[in-house]
This record gives structure tokens, C-alpha cells and sequence, in this order.
């Protein structure tokens, strides 16, 4: 018979939510514009320090903080969403991404969910470095849209689990793609083809929204 009382699991699931509802709490004075404005509130950060331990819990909680603040912007925003048919899932794998430079990117919306098929061959690795194809992924456009945030999520094969990877990325005016890329990849996790997931996520966004020069 239950005692009623919480098992340290349960408390752990309880103290990993509290910095999120912090956070739902603080976007609504804060906006969405930058990420880094909701997580760096203090009610965010110093709710982090009186639930958890280590800095594990805390890298974790911060991966978590972009997670749900990309899934409210993202309804926030409209719900803006698309779905890549076959063929031009295939052809974005090869994106020739020369003569583009950081100014032609953009994301319309601010916030854009995008299907991620299997023949796009984007993977990640799990904690035992299983790989796993990228099913979605959020894009979110910060500030002047010279950031992005992305969100990728990759199903596994446990229930309720997935492997995840948040990323920013830098893309300064009059910089070409190539060169915003190369930096990224430099400094990157390791264990991603990182330059044919970013050749995969561009060429697919391109299609669907070319700059005004190239439209």
C-alpha cells in the first residue's frame, strides 16, 4: 500500500518541471524575441538553483528551457509548418549552397516546424551513440533573424524517449552560407554530419522561400 509519500523519482520529475512553468510564467512579460531573455529572467535561473543538483541537472534543464520555449513560440507564432514532398526531401541532400550569402536566409513566420522524412538521412545519437533519423525540427529566427534556434527531435526506440539536439547558429550579415557554416561545424558536437544536415535544413527552406533576387 502507497504511503503517500514521493519517491525520489517523482521528486525529480516534480523539480526538473518547476524552471519550466518559471518559464511560461516569464515569457509573458519577456516576449518571445530571444531565447536568452526568458532563461536568463531570474525566476528561471534562480528557481534552477533551488530545484536541482549538479551541473548536469542544470545542463539538462537548459536543453529543456529551449524546448518548451521554442514549442510556445511556435504557437505563439502561428503554428507556421511544412511538409517537404518527396521529391524535394531528395533533392535538398545535395544543395549546392554556393553564392549564397547569410542575408538570403530567412524563416517565414519566425517560427517554422518542418517534417523531416527518412530519405533525409539527418541522424542523431542517443546516450550509448545509437543512431536515429531526425523525424522534426523547429526553426526559430531571433532578434534581427541574424540567429536562428533549431530544434531537432529524433524518435528511438524506448517509449517516451528521443534524442534531441538544440543548436544555435550565427549567420552575420555579408558573410557567405559557407563560411557561417564552417564556423559552426568547428564547433559543433562531434558524432553529426552537421554540414549535410545544414546542406539538408537550407535547401529545403530555399525551395520554399528563395531570397527576392532568386524568386
Amino acid at each position: 500500500m502507497s504511503t503517500g509519500a514521493l519517491t525520489e523519482a517523482m521528486a525529480a520529475r516534480i523539480a526538473r518541471e518547476m524552471p519550466l512553468l518559471a518559464l511560461e510564467d516569464v515569457v509573458g512579460l519577456v516576449g518571445f524575441e530571444r531565447f536568452e531573455d526568458a532563461a536568463s529572467e531570474p525566476l528561471v535561473t534562480e528557481t534552477q538553483l533551488a530545484v536541482l543538483e549538479g551541473k548536469s541537472d542544470l545542463v539538462w534543464s537548459r536543453q529543456e528551457l529551449l524546448e518548451r520555449w521554442m514549442q510556445l513560440r511556435w504557437v505563439v507564432h502561428g503554428h507556421h509548418a511544412m511538409v517537404p514532398s518527396d521529391a524535394l526531401a531528395r533533392a535538398a541532400r545535395d544543395t549546392e549552397l554556393q553564392g549564397y550569402c547569410c542575408d538570403d536566409v530567412t524563416v517565414r513566420g519566425r517560427t517554422l516546424h518542418v517534417s523531416v522524412p527518412p530519405i533525409a538521412g539527418i541522424t542523431l545519437p542517443d546516450a550509448r551513440g545509437r543512431d536515429w533519423l531526425v523525424a522534426d525540427m523547429l526553426i526559430a529566427s531571433e532578434g534581427d533573424g541574424q540567429q536562428w534556434r533549431v530544434l531537432l527531435e529524433a524518435p528511438s526506440d524506448t517509449p517516451q524517449q528521443q534524442a534531441v539536439a538544440g543548436l544555435r547558429i550565427d549567420w552575420p550579415a555579408g558573410t557567405s552560407v559557407r563560411e557561417a557554416l564552417d564556423r559552426f561545424v568547428r564547433e559543433a558536437a562531434p558524432g553529426v554530419d552537421w554540414h549535410g544536415a545544414w546542406r539538408w535544413i537550407l535547401g529545403v527552406l530555399l525551395a520554399h522561400q528563395p531570397p527576392p533576387a532568386r524568386a
